[in-house]
């Protein structure tokens, strides 16, 4: 609760300064993923539109499934072929980042001027098998989303499960995984 909060606070206080450092203005929240509904209460509680800052909450798991809704059976067959399959995996995760980026455009348009936006992801764990967080925003960061008052780059978080392993830094094991080591992706973890 406490780092959920610190990280509230930086999005307060340091709008304008995140990413900077990191070269992207994503922040990382990994949690254990038995604490799933806890986080999802939490961002619920206190991520809410607040003095300038509009928050974007975007659920990946209804994301990936209505950006994926009729074509069952042809991505089946794409995922099943030897030849095709490894491709298809990485197709699929960048259709899901251009989804996200026109959901993220239809609410930037009620922005006032004054709003400063940040996207709020959550239902991260939808990403598995065939991505994750570090691959999806390699794939959001290719079109990234601006404020269209200002041209400033968007704020994102992402509510991630997942486990830190002892002693590696900016690395986490997606969804509690141990073979599914990760690096984050050019943003900051909290």
């Amino acid at each position: 609760e406490e780092r959920f909060d610190t990280m509230v606070a930086r999005l307060h206080d340091a709008y304008d300064g995140i990413g900077h450092s990191s070269g992207r203005p994503y922040l990382y929240f990994v949690y254990p993923p038995d604490k799933d509904q806890f986080v999802r209460r939490l961002a619920d509680d206190r991520l809410h539109n607040s003095g300038p800052l509009h928050y974007i909450h975007i659920d990946l798991v209804r994301l990936t499934m209505d950006s994926m809704a009729g074509q069952e059976e042809r991505r089946a067959e794409l995922l099943n072929d030897p030849v095709k399959g490894s491709s298809a995996g990485t197709s699929i995760v960048r259709l899901w980042a251009r989804h996200l980026a026109k959901q993220i455009d239809v609410s930037l348009a009620t922005l006032s001027p004054d709003d400063r936006p940040v996207v709020v992801l959550r239902g991260v764990a939808a990403l598995h098998p065939l991505g994750n967080p570090t691959n999806f925003m390699e794939s959001v960061a290719e079109n990234e989303p601006r404020n269209p008052h200002t041209g400033q780059t968007i704020p994102f978080v992402l509510l991630v499960p997942g486990t830190h392993p002892p002693q590696a830094g900016r690395t986490y094991e997606f969804l509690g995984l141990p073979d599914v080591r990760l690096t984050f992706y050019r943003g900051e973890e909290m």
